[in-house]
């Protein structure tokens, strides 16, 4: 059975594109499974999806854990998440990166297949979805079955979702990805710090927000400072700035913050770039035009 780990961004298409994978299987005569990993994410979050490829019934319906093969369609997730964990020794990665294979830096050093599938599919959709593009490159990375199955893969799931026009220039993606794809060894060391816990004080969330901390029956914390894990900085490529010579203290951005990330440091004001998910509505009710967006560069700013 061949295994399969689809690492994406929420509203990006990884699910879609394990749908379509899923019926160009079995339009190639093979029994597939496919189902998706997330929760209350909104868009731009890190999701998985995950397929399950074999000759017969298959029965398992866990997670995959130690995948044969690992495709990530954000060569950003790179900098957050472990996504080699668990691939299999003899495992290959399908990664959508500018980057040559022996740039791409993993936990472990592993066969890789690069595209730049961003690239390829805002020439040919107009916009950087990558889902077809990494479809055609995964399946020429492992060849288990041949393009015309995807194509109709493709052509079916896509052309019920987005019409057919659309559908075939997914398909066509999908064929330039198929003949561009690069091969090669990645690099290995790359380590992945885990999640520091945020924790603000009351006075840190917005007025009409606030939830006083406590412990549930069932251990479970809620309120200010249960929030461990999700790092939601990392579900956008940009962070608000402030700045500070043209901001008159209005603090319009403060109380509506969604998220509680813009903080008072005196006369200063400061935005908890862990956890800005860039929604934008700080910067839409600056009154000073005090408030701008910046692309991240680098997620280690996020994670430190």
């Amino acid at each position: 059975m061949l295994e399969i780990r689809f690492h994406g961004r929420g509203g990006t298409g990884s699910v879609l594109a394990s749908q379509a994978l899923a019926k160009a299987l079995f339009y190639a005569g093979k029994h597939a499974i496919t189902f998706p990993s997330f929760g209350a994410e909104r868009r731009g979050a890190p999701v998985l999806a995950f397929a399950r490829i074999n000759n017969k019934t298959i029965f398992k319906r866990t997670k995959i854990y130690e995948p044969n093969i690992i495709v990530v369609l954000d060569d950003d997730l790179l900098q957050l998440i472990d996504v080699a964990q668990g691939l299999k020794a003899e495992g290959i990665g399908v990664i959508n990166s500018t980057e040559p294979p022996e740039n791409i830096k993993l936990s472990k050093s592993v066969k890789v297949g690069v595209v730049d599938a961003t690239s390829i599919a805002q020439k040919i959709l107009g916009e950087p979805i990558t889902n077809s593009a990494m479809l055609g490159a995964l399946i020429r990375s492992i060849e288990f079955i041949p393009f015309s199955d995807l194509e109709k893969g493709i052509l079916s799931v896509f052309g019920t979702k987005l019409g057919k026009t659309l559908a075939e220039k997914n398909v066509e993606a999908a064929r330039k990805a198929y003949e561009e794809i690069n091969f090669g060894i990645s690099k290995g060391g790359r380590s992945y710090s885990k999640h520091q816990p945020w924790l603000p004080t009351v006075d840190e969330l917005p007025i009409g927000t606030i939830i006083p901390k406590r412990t549930l029956e069932n251990g479970q914390i809620i309120g200010p400072g249960s929030a461990l894990i999700r790092v939601t900085g990392t579900w956008n490529h940009h962070k608000s700035k402030i700045v500070q010579e043209k901001c008159n203290q209005c603090l319009l951005c403060l109380f509506h913050c969604p998220e509680g990330t813009i903080n008072r440091e005196g006369e200063n004001l400061s935005v908890n770039r862990k956890y800005c998910k860039a929604c934008g509505i700080c910067k839409a009710v600056c009154s000073s035009d005090a408030i701008m967006m910046e692309k991240i560069e680098d997620f280690s700013e996020i994670m430190s």
